[in-house]
């Protein structure tokens, strides 16, 4: 493991940790130690995860709060200030702690997404809720939106990092395997069980904006990874081909 990465999240939980009465072990870099708690930054070098733990004062019986998957040869110190921020949400929810500041020292008040009631169709708040979950290095931008605009531009905000994340993974797909299966089968789950508006943010912006009217290639991630999902198949096919030829779902993917 290189020590410089747990380095780098360890310092941005530092302040954090000070301020709420935790104590960083200068023996086991990443523990911090309060009166009722511990918490520690992990990395498992096998499955290439970060993760922060949490038990009681004084014992070893950790679980696991969050995690985060970093390759040491693909990331770096912007990846590992995510992975410091991500953490420093889930200590505070752990903790009860309401305000929580950013490196920068502003304080987060914006309220993430939550998931859909048992029994519900999902809509955009829950798609989202289920997105930042899978990639949260994408929750500082939701919030940074929110806070902006005052409501959450669902359209804006997916035809940029929807479409990112989808295209980045596709452009290695043995490196990417296990997150790109992941996030098909998202799009497919919610695809299948969300409300329309769901359904057409997945096909006309997500789907469309990351082939660009390339069929084939659609045809063969689809073969892939849609197997199960014969109507995001079908669905997802149908607004890839119109991309090209019409200039208001153009205009809609491109702004």
């Amino acid at each position: 493991m290189n020590i410089q990465y747990l380095k780098e999240i360890t310092d941005v939980l530092a302040d954090f940790m000070k301020e709420n009465g935790y104590t960083a072990e200068n023996e086991q870099l990443g523990t911090f130690k309060g009166e009722t708690k511990t918490y520690k930054i992990k990395y498992d070098e096998e499955k290439k995860l970060y993760s922060v733990n949490v038990a009681a004062a004084d014992s070893e019986d950790f679980k696991e709060l969050s995690s985060w998957y970093f390759d040491e040869a693909n990331h770096g110190a912007k990846d590992t200030m995510c992975i410091g921020e991500d953490f420093m949400e889930s200590i505070a929810k752990d903790a009860g702690i309401t305000a929580v500041k950013k490196a920068d020292g502003t304080t987060k008040d914006v309220v993430m997404p939550e998931k859909a009631v048992i029994g519900t169709e999902p809509g955009i708040e829950a798609f989202t809720q289920k997105f930042l979950a899978t990639f949260p290095q994408y929750k500082e931008t939701y919030k940074a939106m929110v806070a902006k605009y005052g409501d959450f531009l669902y359209v804006e905000f997916y035809r940029q990092y929807g479409i990112e994340k989808l295209q980045e993974l596709m452009a290695n797909e043995t490196a990417n395997k296990k997150q790109l299966t992941k996030y098909w089968k998202m799009l497919g789950d919610m695809h299948y069980e969300g409300e329309l508006i769901v359904g057409d943010l997945i096909c006309t912006v997500i789907i469309a904006g990351t082939f660009k009217g390339d069929v084939a290639a659609f045809d063969a991630a689809a073969e892939k990874y849609l197997a199960d999902y014969p109507f995001l198949k079908s669905s997802g096919r149908a607004s890839v081909a119109d991309y090209k030829n019409n200039r208001k779902l153009r205009k809609l993917i491109e702004g």
